[in-house]
């Protein structure tokens, strides 16, 4: 049945069967196909011949329709197609299959050449008998230009496995960087299913399927792991693979990137090694220093006994008989009890740093302003005067109160001795809020410190002046470093010589 006759017999024919509707007429649709710029549509005879010719072949092919209508399709066609008959084999390929359709080099009038898409379609009567062929050709060069491109970039990049597999996981492509890192030419691997590179643990617990289920179902699969190369050696990869869809969202397949990492691996590796050594060593340092700090405690509690005892013996030798010693006898037993006075406070402080390592410190909110006036009031009564507190009020900090006492009364104590000769001392204690800190400032007009020394005077038994110049047992700025790091603050110092020196104590708010 023809196309009118079935038109005619369908149930939403027009009742006026005389009356054609105007979208059926052939004026309507060879207006339709004089208005395509973009696709050079146009008719051929069984034999090849050009029948009609659009505006669109026109701007493609730059033939106008008195100048090619009539003559062979083939002229289109470069000599190499011509050589073996392409045109020919074209025709009767869609003669046989009612379509056929390619891509391929054709020439414009002017020599130059455009890559073309290319369907020619069979077009037969209602006897079936063919008729002619209709062919649509559109420009695709820059979309093969662009293409060629990108194979070429890929194909620049050495260091990148780059490769694209079916929905099956069969590889498809093969760049030279997935050619370098695993071993196989792409004659020998395309064709084959990348689980090839897989490891037979990661091939028995299932490993490819899952990342290829991943990828689909996620969108991404991102992943390291041991992989196989050519010869059997094993290497450490990074592998991205991304499922690639149409326009409708249908699976066409994956693009997998892998890359070497092995020698990262083996520098993490050699990383891990390393800190694992540290933490052991520090682990053994602090039981040594446990240990030593245990001892240091014994030993100094221990101490102490014979010392008040030989104090006070000889307390009571110069009380009771001092009147009837010689008089340098009388000098040397002076010499011994301040001797021994030096040695308890030097035993004190030992204790006291010592504590500081070992006590479970319960940290709670502590009003500055309070500290500061407890930690003066511990002063001599003879210094109180030369000590002037501007702390701001209505702060607090989380700390130990005990230790943030014993601290602040070891820099003010500091602050009132390291003065020169004949110069009336001064320090001034300040708080300040700095965001989520508190900072306790302690300011004195003394001799000061010079640069290359404010890092070791933290250190134990560190003295910069003897013990006959300033007294003093060479452990309280150590104290002061130790409890303000285990309450999570921090201690820094600002001094020049003959400056004076400031200490900053940040510790966080209450």
């Amino acid at each position: 049945m023809s196309s009118a006759n079935a038109l005619e017999s369908s149930p939403k024919r027009d009742p006026h069967p005389d009356v054609r509707h105007p979208l059926e007429s052939e004026h309507v649709f060879r207006h339709l196909v004089g208005s395509v710029q973009e696709y050079a549509i146009f008719m051929l005879t069984p034999e090849g011949n050009i029948a009609s010719w659009n505006p669109g072949a026109e701007r493609l092919k730059q033939y106008k329709a008195e100048e090619i209508i009539g003559r062979h399709f083939s002229i289109f066609y470069p000599k190499t197609d011509l050589v073996w008959d392409k045109p020919g084999v074209e025709l009767r390929e869609a003669a046989k299959a009612g379509r056929f359709e390619d891509e391929g080099w054709r020439i414009r009038k002017d020599g130059t050449r455009f890559w073309a898409n290319v369907v020619i379609t069979a077009v037969r009567d209602d006897e079936g008998k063919l008729i002619g062929f209709g062919k649509i050709t559109r420009d695709l060069t820059d979309r093969r230009e662009a293409e060629l491109r990108f194979r070429q970039l890929v194909e620049g990049v050495t260091d990148y496995a780059i490769y694209s597999l079916d929905p099956q996981g069969t590889i498809t492509s093969w760049n030279s960087g997935a050619e370098r890192i695993k071993g196989y030419k792409a004659e020998e691997v395309i064709g084959k299913h990348f689980s090839t590179f897989y490891t037979r643990e990661d091939l028995d617990s299932g490993m490819p399927q899952r990342v290829l289920e991943t990828a689909q179902t996620t969108g991404h699969y991102e992943g390291e792991g041991w992989r196989v190369r050519k010869d059997g050696s094993r290497f450490w990869s990074s592998v991205v693979v991304t499922p690639l869809r149409d326009d409708e969202g249908r699976l066409l397949g994956f693009s997998k990137i892998t890359r070497d990492v092995s020698d990262r691996k083996k520098l993490l590796e050699k990383i891990q090694q390393h800190a694992e050594e540290l933490e052991l060593r520090i682990s053994e340092r602090e039981q040594t220093n446990a240990e030593l700090e245990a001892f240091s405690y014994s030993v100094s509690h221990d101490l102490r006994a014979p010392l008040r005892a030989i104090e006070g013996f000889t307390d009571i030798v110069l009380t009771d008989f001092g009147e009837r010693l010689p008089q340098p006898a009388v000098e040397y037993l002076q010499q011994v009890v301040k001797a021994a006075g030096r040695m308890n406070r030097l035993v004190q402080d030992l204790l006291n740093y010592s504590r500081l390592s070992r006590l479970e410190m319960q940290m709670a909110p502590v009003k500055v302003a309070g500290i500061i006036e407890d930690a003066c009031a511990q002063i001599e009564e003879a210094s109180k005067p030369y000590i002037s507190i501007n702390a701001a009020p209505g702060l607090s900090v989380r700390a130990h109160q005990a230790t943030l006492t014993q601290i602040i009364w070891n820099l003010v104590s500091n602050g009132l001795k390291f003065y020169p000769e004949g110069k009336t001392p001064r320090v001034e204690v300040t708080s300040k809020r700095e965001g989520n800190n508190v900072v306790l400032m302690v300011h004195d007009e003394g001799i000061g410190i010079a640069a290359e020394h404010q890092e070791r005077i933290f250190n134990v038994f560190e003295r910069l002046h003897s013990a006959d110049a300033y007294p003093g047992t060479g452990i309280g700025l150590a104290i002061v470093k130790r409890g303000i790091t285990r309450m999570g603050g921090t201690v820094h110092l600002e001094s020049a010589p003959g400056k004076g020196s400031t200490f900053y104590i940040a510790l966080p708010s209450a």
